[in-house]
């Protein structure tokens, strides 16, 4: 017997009344459930509530997704998307096509492939502490609350690249160059290639541009922050007050995210073209809930 899990966001309203549907629906056509308030799990939590799971569907937006596809990577677990949230990029179906299209994927339908996504390990090190993190869209290290650019060295794969001053630093997965990286005006990359990308945020000399990094490459970074202190993010969702001189090293996870998909990779351009030319919001009203 397949064993589910539903991890949604039960602070929302409407993804807790959707998980209410959905479980009896999901049990009587013979799955065992698990049902994972995500206000439950530890950002750095590792997947004790998903051991022993087959499949997981997420209810909720990608910061959603994110959450999960970090939890969920070290025991190899697709992950299927529903979208509550504003843009959805990782999303695979809406809430009113649950009904139509979940059986594909719970079947495993022929036409169900999995998308499997780079992510990024990342080593924080300061006042001779070292801290670990895994991403699947990015690492930012940036200014503190402060007005005033920070210094930053680069190195790739021990090369000294440059010095940059500017807000901070982005290192994005292709997965992650349609966020923060893209607010900046990185370069967007389909989310099949395993490059990352190394994007200052608000550089002072224009001359400060985007690089692409090949997969196998270690990147080092060292903030300079002066009088403020600085911050550290890991997917905008695990937090760190960095000190002058803090370093930050990133490169390529062994682990990967894997995604249920019917859409085929082609389907990336469509979503850039709908997604970003309007607000992605979505309507949802109990007409979405499963019957």
């Amino acid at each position: 017997m397949k064993t589910i899990a539903i991890f949604y966001q039960g602070r929302k309203q409407v993804t807790s009344n959707f998980a209410a549907q959905l479980v009896p629906k999901l049990q009587k056509r013979g799955y065992q459930v698990r049902v994972i308030d995500i206000r439950a799990e530890n950002e750095e939590c590792p997947d004790s509530s998903f051991q022993g799971c087959d499949l997981v569907i997420v209810l909720g937006g990608d910061g959603t997704l994110v959450h999960a596809a970090r939890l969920c990577s070290h025991l190899d677990l697709p992950l299927l998307g529903i979208n509550f949230g504003r843009v959805g990029f990782l999303s695979e179906i809406e809430p009113a096509e649950i009904n139509d299209k979940l059986d594909y994927y719970l079947n495993g339908d022929t036409s169900v492939w999995v998308d499997k996504r780079t992510m990024l390990q990342a080593t924080l090190e300061q006042n001779n502490v070292s801290e670990h993190f895994l991403a699947l869209n990015d690492i930012v290290i940036a200014r503190g609350t402060w007005p005033r650019v920070v210094q930053i060295k680069v190195w790739v794969d021990d090369y000294f690249y440059n010095t940059t001053y500017a807000d901070g630093m982005i290192v994005c997965t292709a997965t992650g160059s349609t966020a923060y990286n893209m607010a900046v005006g990185g370069p967007l990359l389909h989310p099949h290639v395993q490059s990352s990308v190394l994007t200052p945020i608000a550089p002072h000399l224009e001359a400060d541009r985007s690089l692409i990094i090949p997969p196998e490459a270690t990147i080092r970074l060292q903030i300079f922050t002066g009088t403020q202190d600085g911050v550290f993010s890991a997917d905008g969702q695990m937090n760190r007050e960095v000190k002058n001189g803090a370093t930050i090293t990133v490169k390529s996870s062994p682990y990967t995210a894997k995604f249920l998909r019917r859409k085929p990779p082609t389907a990336f351009y469509q979503i850039i073209t709908d997604k970003l030319k309007t607000d992605g919001t979505i309507q949802t009203s109990e007409s979405n809930y499963v019957t």
